[in-house]
């Protein structure tokens, strides 16, 4: 029976990674039209599939707390304190749950409702450009969610964990429910060690130790690249366009014109020697006839006008406490 399953998963394995490439050969061409794009290409069909991580998310919590409740709490009662009991725990339980439904029911504010957009950085963000999909300004910051079918303000990601988009006037959910699910896992991590470590080795307190210490490591590790980002005041899609702002600077194809405007300088291929210059707009696919240049050398001449100065500075802009 384990050999026959093993085989069946083997098999799913080979299916998914190579229907993409091999998706015109028979088999894989069944597989890739009827399994892999309906469930992880196509967005509008089989919807409740964005669902299934977060009912991954509320087993495994469902489980641990199981766990704990039923085999783990009566082992290390006597060994916690009043505080920890009535209070501390408890909370532990229930703050996950709570945060996790906030971030899921409220929605972020999307480019349909009245804004006040922050300005152009004619950069990473351009004036005058329309959404696709949407057929509404693209405003600076915002990006077009294809499983929302929205676009979010301030948008930094779609969390699969909450299936909801993450942007302005819900990042204050999103935050509490990963500062929760770290804090869960890292005390309750801590503390089981801590009583296996006075004496206790029964098998249940062993496992949810093992499983909350390797979910604090993943959710720490996640938790620094958020702060990272608030710190530098980008968001997960700005990281994305900066990082390719500096592979030009590296490559030293990021040029600056004499009124401040930036272009990529490319070389032509039909005359070496010769350059073409195109708008750091990636909608933009026009030839400018860039005279007066200059060629920017130190990340130090390109200012991030969304960074507010500081990590506290934009994380209050975030969670609209900022100005």
């Amino acid at each position: 029976m384990k050999v026959l399953l093993l085989g069946v998963v083997l098999v799913q394995l080979v299916l998914l990674l190579f229907s993409p490439v091999l998706k015109t050969r028979p088999v894989f061409q069944w597989y890739y039209t009827q399994v892999f794009y309906p469930v992880f290409v196509d967005v509008d069909r089989l919807r409740w599939k964005f669902w299934a991580v977060p009912v991954l998310y509320a087993s495994v919590y469902g489980y641990c707390a199981v766990l704990f409740l039923q085999d783990v709490e009566p082992v290390v009662r006597t060994r916690l304190t009043a505080l920890e009991r009535w209070v501390v725990v408890p909370a532990a339980l229930a703050a996950p749950l709570v945060s996790g439904a906030l971030a899921m029911a409220v929605k972020p504010r999307t480019s349909r409702g009245a804004w006040s957009a922050p300005r152009y950085d004619e950069l990473i963000f351009h004036a005058g450009l329309e959404c696709r999909t949407c057929r509404l300004p693209k405003y600076a910051r915002s990006r077009h969610c294809a499983i929302c079918g929205q676009c979010t303000l301030l948008a930094d990601h779609h969390c699969v964990w909450v299936n909801n988009c993450i942007g302005q006037d819900n990042y204050q959910y999103f935050y509490g429910f990963l500062a929760a699910n770290v804090i869960v896992t890292s005390y309750g991590s801590i503390r089981l060690a801590w009583v296996r470590r006075a004496g206790g080795d029964e098998r249940s307190l062993l496992v949810l130790c093992a499983l909350l210490g390797c979910f604090a490591v993943i959710l720490t590790v996640f938790a620094y690249f958020q702060v990272a980002l608030v710190r530098d005041g980008m968001t997960t899609g700005e990281e994305t366009k900066w990082l390719v702002v500096h592979d030009m600077l590296r490559q030293g194809k990021l040029v600056v014109d004499g009124s401040g405007r930036y272009f990529y300088r490319l070389d032509r291929e039909d005359d070496a020697g010769a350059f073409e210059f195109y708008s750091t707009n990636m909608y933009d696919s026009r030839v400018y006839p860039v005279q007066n240049y200059r060629t920017v050398r130190d990340p130090a001449e390109i200012t991030n006008i969304y960074d507010r100065g500081g990590f506290w500075a934009n994380l209050r802009e975030r969670v609209g406490y900022g100005v």
